[in-house]
């Protein structure tokens, strides 16, 4: 699908009014599909950008009008290669330009994975690690969407648990109301009743925003306007400095039974800034996600489909 910013982008590249020499592919791990009316902005929840390394283009012969005369389909595909690094369950990718006329200090971004239970605590506790597992046929099992792990964090019924990452250092100051915050989680059961984040600026200062968790279970993405986050604080003794967060604390509660709820990703979407030669180009969800293994480099191709 392509975006109505992409139209837009497109047909001024074409009148020569913007430069179209660089590209991105975003990966991301959303199963939304592509808005018919080409109103996407951003992937569902992008994790890894890539440049692309080559373009090429084809011209398909599909069929005869009623005159007899040929009818052509065109087609432009964008290759690059998936680090070997980088592994997940990859289900929607989008196109970008690679080049921006303004610079955005406070532009969306990863904020954090949940891959490395050591930089998690609850006092001087860790959470169990949840690997992806593999089996002796060499078949994958991928728990977590992003990387090749997360944590598993069980709460008794009627408690709440709090795990902290105090190797975090950020400066939010920059995002307005309008921005978002998004979560991917997975959830074992239907016993978790919140979900609260939190953006310390101290020990005793901080911001936190809640979710009320999807029903069901399974692989869950939510996002909340950062208004949610700016107007929940703490106010003693100080309060929070947006300029300088020094550790995140993802607490859960659980009611109606023990829960178990395995965490993912963290990211801020910046939604109001307004780049007239940048954006989302084009965005499509895979019908079949690809898997993306640790210690091998895959490469990919995005093939565009323009109509005349």
């Amino acid at each position: 699908m392509i975006t109505k910013f992409g139209k837009r982008f497109l047909i001024s590249y074409l009148s020569g009014n913007n430069s179209f020499l660089s590209k991105e592919l975003a990966l991301g791990i959303g199963s939304t599909a592509p808005n018919a009316k080409g109103n996407d902005t951003k992937l569902e929840f992008e994790f890894y950008r890539l440049p692309v390394e080559l373009s090429s283009f084809n011209i398909l012969q599909t069929g005869v009008d009623i005159d007899g005369d040929p009818v052509f389909d065109y087609f432009i595909t964008y290759k690059s290669t998936i680090p070997q690094d980088i592994s997940g369950v990859i289900s929607e990718i989008g196109l970008y330009p690679g080049d921006r006329t303004s610079f955005n200090n406070f532009d969306s971004k990863f904020i954090t994975s949940f891959t490395n239970e050591f930089n998690w605590f609850s006092g001087s506790t860790n959470p169990s690690s949840q690997g992806n597992t593999i089996d002796s046929n060499g078949n994958y099992t991928f728990l977590s969407k992003v990387s090749d792990s997360m944590i598993r964090v069980d709460v008794t019924s009627g408690q709440t648990k709090e795990y902290i990452n105090s190797l975090i250092s950020d400066d939010i100051s920059g995002y307005s109301i309008n921005d978002t915050i998004a979560i991917a989680y997975k959830k074992a059961d239907n016993n978790v009743s919140k979900i609260r984040l939190k953006f310390y600026s101290s020990d005793l200062a901080y911001y936190y925003v809640d979710f009320t968790p999807e029903s069901g279970t399974g692989d869950k993405i939510q996002t909340v306007s950062l208004n949610n986050l700016f107007s929940n604080y703490t106010a003693a003794p100080n309060l929070p400095d947006p300029s300088s967060i020094i550790k995140i604390g993802v607490e859960t509660t659980a009611s109606g039974g023990n829960t178990t709820v395995y965490f993912d990703a963290i990211r801020i979407n910046d939604e109001d800034t307004f780049d007239p030669t940048y954006g989302l180009i084009s965005r499509s969800v895979l019908s079949t996600p690809l898997i993306k293994k640790p210690g091998r480099p895959v490469d990919i191709e995005y093939k565009l489909q323009l109509e005349f």
